[in-house]
């Protein structure tokens, strides 16, 4: 771990410089890969309460992610829903997942930690290293992969923070567009055109950014 510190110093600057979640998961893949020497590696992350795979390493590890999401069992659903890591030694003989294990091993993936992303409130994800071979992983891998893991939570906690404010400051922006154009069609004041645009947005349920985006993109309201 000596060497590694190092290392993962070099990690959290370049974290800390990436825009947006997806940078920051590739970043953290790529990491595993190069400096920590594992196979494969994939993140997993809930959006809008459902686990998707947003970044992997190898089609392979893509494929074996969704496996789990389809039938709802595997190590990295054990570490989301469990807020714990998990490691598996050899999918070939570890009887917690029957249907997806024997399909992982049978696919080349024999030993795998799936490590628990979280935040102070809650956990939002996974990051899984897969290696090709049984019982790989050894208490300075776990001590490695544990390291990487914290890094990757507070990097990606903050990226989807950066992203929240971005979408936030977009949304206002076309809000308003959308009630200076209203203002203008329709000979409305500010107060009027805000509350025709909230007043459409609760009718038709949808977000008023939503119905923002159609009257600056026609100029009129919905039908």
């Amino acid at each position: 771990m000596t060497d590694q510190a190092g290392d993962f110093g070099d990690l959290a600057m370049s974290l800390h410089n990436q825009t947006g979640v997806l940078a920051t998961v590739e970043g953290v893949l790529e990491f595993a890969v190069q400096a920590l020497h594992y196979d494969h590696a994939s993140v997993i992350l809930i959006r809008r309460r459902q686990a998707e795979t947003v970044a992997a390493t190898d089609p392979l590890v893509t494929a074996a992610d969704q496996l789990q999401i389809d039938l709802q069992e595997g190590p990295s659903l054990l570490a989301i829903t469990g807020h714990e890591n998990v490691l598996v030694k050899d999918t070939a003989t570890d009887p917690r997942w029957p249907q997806w294990a024997p399909t992982a091993a049978r696919n080349g993936i024999r030993s795998a930690l799936a490590i628990r992303l979280f935040t102070a409130h809650s956990t939002s994800g996974a990051l899984n290293l897969i290696s090709s071979q049984p019982y790989v992983f050894n208490e300075g891998d776990l001590e490695a992969a544990q390291l990487l893991g914290l890094h990757a939570s507070v990097a990606l906690a903050s990226a989807r923070l950066e992203d929240s404010l971005h979408q936030a400051v977009d949304s206002r922006k076309e809000v308003g567009q959308a009630v200076g154009r209203l203002m203008e069609r329709y000979k409305l004041d500010a107060v009027q055109a805000f509350t025709v645009l909230q007043r459409y947005s609760q009718d038709r349920n949808q977000r008023l950014s939503i119905v923002a985006r159609h009257v600056i993109d026609t100029g009129r309201l919905p039908e």
